[in-house]
């Protein structure tokens, strides 16, 4: 009796360790959603069409009325916009919010709020075409969000083109990655993203309970991507931010590709690292608690995402998972608003992943 009882022990392991190799393969439930016109930019006809597809990372909050509300980032310029999420549709806001003091191209990869303040982050990553520095890229930014319309706050309330109200803008971050051991190799000027230099690519931002979480597409070696953390307050006020880099384990030639936090932790959108060989590994959603380690960390793997039955519209060009934002949470699944770079608005997509 005793051997089989070790024998039931020993199966539910080994099928507990399967379903963790083996996740569901998961369809969207939705999408792509109607945008409209779609986000339209002060820009030359084919500068704006790339910009539509060019959609990088969101940060949702709900306004006053419970609507919900994202700041939407692009990866080209340096401007961001807003959308509410409507029922099976993304309705487009025309205000503009532009990085000004950015001249270059700021390569927005990443958005995240906490309810008081919007965070934005450049890839801090050489350019993917030549390997040419790009110290544009090299910003995070902090604003204070209004409560009553889900956007950020300006003075005066409710003037478009208005200062935003505790505005700031540090490059803080690439002195910090250089101080780390496990990032210090992979920062310098004109250092190659992919195989062989495996120059730093910041692609996630996740904000919990006062830390700012940095998620890096590159470098990822040996099947480990890493997450930067800081405390968010010193960061941005110029005290110590107590820096910590963990490594988790996403598999072979994937990357961190977006972030959110969760009641529990941190949900990781992953997919291809920045190696051309990698493009083929697909998408998972994973959950991460969150919590520092020396060691690699394995997260709970929840989900692949089947992208292959999506639909490209007229103004898409390929379907990259790129942003990710949740919708409903539920002891049972995460309701996911997940977004595209290469799609037009972002090509929404909803996905239902049991937990």
């Amino acid at each position: 009796m005793r051997y089989a009882a070790i024998g039931i022990a020993l199966a539910l392991v080994a099928v507990q360790a399967f379903a963790q190799l083996s996740p569901p393969l998961v369809k969207p439930t939705a999408g792509p959603w109607d945008s409209g016109a779609g986000f339209q930019f002060d820009l030359k006809k084919k500068k704006a069409h790339k910009t539509r597809q060019s959609l990088s990372g969101l940060a949702c909050t709900r306004d006053a009325k419970q609507q919900r509300i994202c700041l939407m980032v692009f990866d080209e310029g340096a401007q961001a916009r807003y959308a509410h999420v409507g029922e099976n549709s993304l309705v487009i806001d025309p205000e503009p919010l532009l990085f000004s003091a950015i001249g270059g191209e700021l390569d927005a990869e990443a958005a995240a709020t906490d309810g008081h303040y919007f965070y934005v982050t450049g890839s801090h990553s050489a350019k993917r075409s030549d390997c040419s520095s790009n110290p544009d890229s090299r910003h995070v930014i902090r604003f204070r969000l209004d409560p009553a319309t889900g956007r950020a706050l300006r003075s005066p309330p409710g003037a478009a083109q208005a200062a935003l109200v505790d505005y700031a803008d540090s490059g803080r971050l690439w002195q910090i990655m250089q101080s780390q051991p496990e990032l210090q190799a992979h920062v310098g000027e004109r250092q190659c993203l992919g195989s062989g230099q495996q120059g730093v690519n910041i692609e996630g931002l996740a904000i919990q309970a006062g830390r700012l979480y940095f998620g890096f597409r590159g470098p990822a070696i040996q099947g480990a991507a890493n997450v930067l953390a800081v405390d968010a307050d010193a960061f941005f006020d110029s005290g110590a931010p107590q820096a910590t880099v963990t490594r988790i384990a996403l598999g072979e030639r994937r990357g961190i590709r977006d972030m959110v936090a969760v009641k529990t932790g941190v949900l990781l959108l992953a997919g291809p690292d920045d190696d051309a060989a990698s493009q083929g590994v697909g998408w998972t959603v994973s959950l991460w608690d969150g919590k520092y380690s020396p060691n690699v960390v394995q997260p709970k793997l929840l989900a692949t995402l089947d992208i292959s039955g999506v639909k490209l519209r007229k103004c898409d060009v390929q379907t990259k998972p790129e942003a990710l934002t949740v919708l409903e949470e539920t002891p049972q699944a995460y309701k996911l608003l997940v977004l595209s770079d290469g799609m037009c608005d972002g090509g929404p997509l909803v996905f239902t992943i049991p937990r």
